[in-house]
Order: structure tokens, then C-alpha cells, then sequence
């Protein structure tokens, strides 16, 4: 009977062992990475207009974290390290438009949420210049303002002149070291305010969904993901927090 009780006893502590190791193991998996740029980038995007406030990219993470379970952890990446991140593993997702990228969709190695809202890309010029502008290939091989380390699906038109930031890059545009720059225009209007330049968008360079694009062998907490965002958006929070950085995004 002792010999039994024994047996039944390491039986059972067996058993909560590895109950204990597979949650351990399945907290492990439901953690998220992904880059989160600490130094007023993409502002109100990644970074809050004023100083020490959150972005809509970490308001978001949090939202799903709350309705999913799963936790999001931000690291801060130097632009051009980030842009092989999410490739080599160091992050396991990030946001983006598909129409951003050349081929305009991800390879076979990623999968993609459904969509939180639609951002849209401009060429912007000073309005007072609006009139040497007035279609896209006006652009072509001519000097335009970009940010260093970003990707533009069609670079090959333009000539880049990069500067670090947006804060620089609207103040290249009102000094006219070149006469049009590439910004989101949320971000545009934020740059132009505090700047006081007065811009004109003079032709769309890209408009479609924000997505998160999320490593493949992270696809089983793709489903958590995507219904967290559908309760975004019927519960109104989504929209409120887009409202509170003063966007006039709608979805």
C-alpha cells in the first residue's frame, strides 16, 4: 500500500511538473517582440506629439494585449537595424502598408492582421510651389526629401536626399534645399505645425491598410490578434485612440 501511495505521489508530481513547464513553455510563445523607435520618430505614430507621450502603434499593442492575452515587448532598433529585424528574428512583428513594398505583398515567410486603419503617403511640396507640380511625374529625377534607413517601393524615379528624422525634413522643405518631400500625412500636418511651414500635397505616393506583419511561425496567435482588433473597432476604442492624437483617420 505505501509502495502505491508512493507511486501515485511521484505520479502526481510528474504531472504538475510538466503542467507547470508547458505554462512556462506557452507564456514563452504568446510573448511578442517588435521595434519601437525611442527618439521622436513618426510622430503620432510611433511616438506621441508631446514630449513623453505614447504613440498609436503602442496605445494599439496594449489594447490587443488587454483582449488577447498575448504580451507585446518593445526593443528600440537603429532605423537601418530595423529594417532586417523582423527578416533575422530579433523581432517576431511590425506595422506596415503592403503598398510600401515593391512587390507590394509579403513573402512566404509572414502572415498579415487584418486592418486597423488606412495611412496615407504623400508628395508634399510648399504651397506656394503647388503650381510645379501638378501630377505625380512631375517627381520624376528630381531631388525629394526622405528619411534615411526607410523604404520607398519606387526610389528609382526620384533622387533621395535623406535626412534623419521628419523634424529635419519638413525644415529641408521650408528652407527649399529641395522643393517636395515623402511624408505620411498625419505625420506631414504634425511637422508642418510645429515648423509653421505651409504645405500643399501635391500627389499621392502610396494609400492602403496598416497592418501588422507577423513572423509565420507566430501564425497560431494570429486569430487572438485579429479578433482583439474586430473588438477594437466595434467597441469604438480603436477609433478613440486615433482621436485622441487628433488624426482625421477613420475606419
Amino acid at each position: 500500500m505505501n509502495v502505491l501511495l508512493r507511486v501515485i505521489s511521484r505520479t502526481l508530481v510528474l504531472i504538475i511538473t510538466l503542467m507547470s513547464l508547458n505554462s512556462v513553455a506557452q507564456e514563452q510563445h504568446q510573448k511578442l517582440y517588435f521595434d519601437m523607435d525611442s527618439d521622436g520618430g513618426w510622430v503620432p505614430y510611433l511616438t506621441g506629439a508631446k514630449p513623453g507621450e505614447s504613440g498609436i502603434m503602442t496605445e494599439i499593442t496594449e489594447a490587443i494585449q488587454r483582449h488577447s492575452g498575448i504580451k507585446f515587448v518593445s526593443i528600440n532598433l537603429p532605423q537601418k537595424r530595423a529594417e532586417i529585424s523582423l527578416e533575422d528574428g530579433t523581432v517576431d512583428f511590425d506595422f506596415i502598408c503592403l503598398e510600401w513594398l515593391k512587390t507590394g505583398e509579403v513573402s512566404s515567410k509572414y502572415v498579415t492582421s487584418e486592418p486597423f486603419f488606412e495611412l496615407t503617403e504623400s508628395f508634399i511640396t510648399l504651397k506656394k510651389n503647388a503650381p510645379l507640380f501638378p501630377t505625380r511625374g512631375s517627381f520624376n529625377q528630381k531631388r525629394v526629401g526622405t528619411i534615411a534607413g526607410y523604404f520607398y517601393f519606387d526610389e528609382h524615379t526620384f533622387i533621395r536626399t535623406n535626412f534623419l528624422n521628419e523634424d529635419q525634413l519638413m525644415l529641408g522643405l521650408k528652407h527649399e534645399r529641395f522643393k517636395a518631400i515623402i511624408l505620411e500625412q498625419e505625420t506631414a500636418k504634425h511637422w508642418a505645425r510645429v515648423n509653421d511651414v505651409d504645405i500643399h500635397f501635391a500627389a499621392l505616393h502610396s494609400k492602403g491598410n496598416f497592418i501588422m506583419r507577423l513572423r509565420k511561425n507566430y501564425q497560431g496567435l494570429l486569430p487572438p490578434i485579429n479578433q482583439a482588433i474586430k473588438q477594437m473597432k466595434i467597441s469604438g476604442e480603436l477609433q478613440a485612440i486615433l482621436d485622441k492624437h487628433n488624426t482625421q483617420i477613420k475606419y
